[in-house]
C-alpha cells in the first residue's frame, strides 16, 4: 500500500473510536427515552431529542467530517495542497474525537442529575 492512502488509513482508528464511543452510549443510557440533543454555553441542557437519534446522529455526521478530509487528503493533488495531510488527518481525529468526548461528558452530567 502506498503513503498516498495513508490520510485514510490513519483515519480508520478515529472513526473506530466515535462509533464505538455510541455504542457505549446507548448501553450507558438505555434508560433514558429522550437525551440532550444541544447544550448551552453553561453546559444545561436546551433541547431533548429522540435517544436513538442522538446516539447515532452526531457519530455518524463526525465521523463523516473525519473520512471528507481524509478524502482531501488523497484526492487532492498534492501541489495544491497546504501542508501535510497525514497531519490534518491526526489533527483533525483529535479534536473531533474531543468534541465527541465533551458531548459524552455533557450528557452524563445531565444523566447524573435525572431521577
Amino acid at each position: 500500500m502506498s503513503e498516498e492512502w495513508l490520510p485514510l488509513i490513519l483515519c480508520a482508528p478515529f472513526v473506530l473510536l466515535i462509533m464505538a464511543s455510541g455504542l457505549w452510549a446507548n448501553r450507558r443510557f438505555r434508560r433514558f427515552k429522550r437525551l440532550p440533543g444541544h447544550f448551552d454555553i453553561t453546559g444545561k441542557a436546551t433541547y431533548l431529542a429522540p435517544r436513538s437519534l442522538i446516539i447515532w446522529y452526531i457519530p455518524i455526521v463526525l465521523s463523516t467530517v473525519l473520512i471528507a478530509i481524509a478524502l482531501a487528503g488523497v484526492l487532492v493533488p498534492r501541489e495544491l495542497q497546504n501542508g501535510d495531510a497525514v497531519t490534518g488527518v491526526v489533527l483533525g481525529g483529535v479534536c473531533i474525537l474531543g468534541a465527541q468526548m465533551l458531548i459524552l461528558w455533557l450528557t452524563e452530567r445531565w444523566a447524573s442529575r435525572q431521577n
